[in-house]
């Protein structure tokens, strides 16, 4: 396999760009602190890690094969290694299939209810590039998909889908929506003129108000389960921190311009990181 094959492969993962690991990483490991009250076990912190990396790569493989007839013709993903024909069809199922049996080959090391909870999440991950042909808010979908590891943490650390964990899953549903749609509205004209449904188009002139709210309701849940478990005050502060974050990217889509879109988009990595540290802290001090 020459050198040009092998960064074609690392580009359809998305390795080159770490910012959606990143940002399904730090709810998952702020899953790890808050459910097991600051006791998690690093050797299934390892194990997430991995899969965390592996799943992501998985699903933006899947993602560029069913809409490897639509990137072509958007801006911002034409230069993606399938319709640049830097890879095949054939071989973007074979990597798809690699990535899922090494992920899945990482479950031996965990329990049932923990298989059964990642069977359903890949069911998720593969039918997602598919949901904006039928849904008219995919982002509900992808909020879903990209949530579900705190429930298997949940499963993999207790044995149960705790009341907490649902509570964290939740608040990174509405977390996700919110932060998909800056992403979405990136596209919003191409996705006008291919007719593919995305939030950004379905909220209209309303799409900053949706977005903020979507933030406040994902606080709001944090900070009732923080109350509920009785967190320190540092959680607080640093979800306060995370609501500051979400208000400076709600200024930056306001005009809906691509580039600060994208900015906002960007800067979930650090809203990400404030409630990982406050979850830390929470459950610590």
């Amino acid at each position: 396999m020459n050198k040009e094959k092998l960064s074609a492969f690392f580009k359809l993962m998305r390795a080159d760009k770490p910012i959606g690991t990143a940002l399904l990483l730090w709810p998952t490991m702020s899953a790890f602190f808050v459910l097991t009250n600051g006791s998690p076990s690093p050797f299934l912190m390892c194990l997430f890690v991995l899969g965390t990396f592996l799943m992501r790569s998985a699903g933006c493989v899947i993602n560029d094969y069913f809409d490897r007839d639509f990137d072509g013709k958007v801006e911002r993903t034409k230069d993606r290694p399938l319709p640049r024909g830097q890879v095949t069809e054939e071989e973007a199922l074979i990597l798809f299939g690699l990535l899922v049996a090494i992920s899945a080959s990482l479950l031996l090391w965990m329990n049932n209810l923990t298989f059964l909870t990642a069977l359903a999440g890949l069911g998720l991950a593969v039918l997602y590039p598919l949901s904006k042909r039928f849904l008219a808010v995919p982002q509900l979908f992808l909020g879903l998909t990209f949530s579900w590891g705190i429930l298997m943490v949940s499963a993999a650390e207790t044995n149960q889908i705790s009341y907490e964990s649902l509570l964290l899953f939740t608040s990174c549903f509405f977390w996700i929506i919110a932060y998909d749609t800056a992403y979405a509205l990136c596209d919003k004209q191409d996705d006008l003129d291919l007719g593919i449904n995305s939030s950004a188009i379905y909220f209209g002139d309303y799409v900053v108000q949706f977005f903020l709210v979507f933030h406040v309701f994902s606080v709001s849940l944090l900070v009732f389960m923080a109350y509920s478990l009785k967190l320190h005050s540092a959680f607080y502060f640093f979800t306060c921190t995370a609501l500051v974050f979400a208000l400076y990217q709600s200024y930056l889509i306001k005009d809906q311009e691509s580039a600060k879109c994208l900015r906002a988009f960007k800067n979930n990595n650090w809203l990400g990181l404030s409630i990982l540290t406050g979850s830390i802290l929470g459950v610590s001090l």
